[in-house]
């Protein structure tokens, strides 16, 4: 067994289980609306019967643009926000915390030793 047919292998059953879930996606999507039709209807004629027929055409498009307004307001506040750095010099150092720190030092150190060793002639470090 080659290495592409297990990545084949890999890559046709993740893409077959996310298609799965969009096509399940996809009929909840389709059933909640016909659901939310539905309800429409049958509270448009419940308010008819009460309000009459403009007062319950009105009440249902209130409750529409409450809901539109609600989903708007939660899409607002859950977006993804950028943020602005004062100092990008002084706030990469200064946000590293320790550990990341020596991490990075060790890496420099490690390249430094690799760029000396591979010079053949000159053996001083400046």
């Amino acid at each position: 067994m080659r290495l592409t047919d297990i990545a084949e292998g890999a890559a046709s059953a993740l893409i077959t289980r996310y298609v799965k879930r969009a096509i399940l996606a996809a009929l909840v999507g389709i059933f909640a609306i016909v659901t939310l039709y539905y309800l429409s209807a049958a509270g448009l004629m419940a308010l008819a019967l009460t309000y009459g027929s403009l007062y319950a055409y009105l009440i249902m498009a209130g409750i529409y643009a409450v809901a539109a307004l609600s989903a708007f307001a939660v899409f607002y506040a859950t977006r993804n926000r950028t943020f602005v750095r004062q100092n990008a010099v002084g706030d990469a150092a200064g946000s590293m915390s320790p550990r990341n720190m020596q991490i990075a030092m060790l890496v420099e150190a490690v390249m430094l030793g690799y760029t000396l060793a591979r010079k053949s002639g000159n053996k001083s470090i400046i």
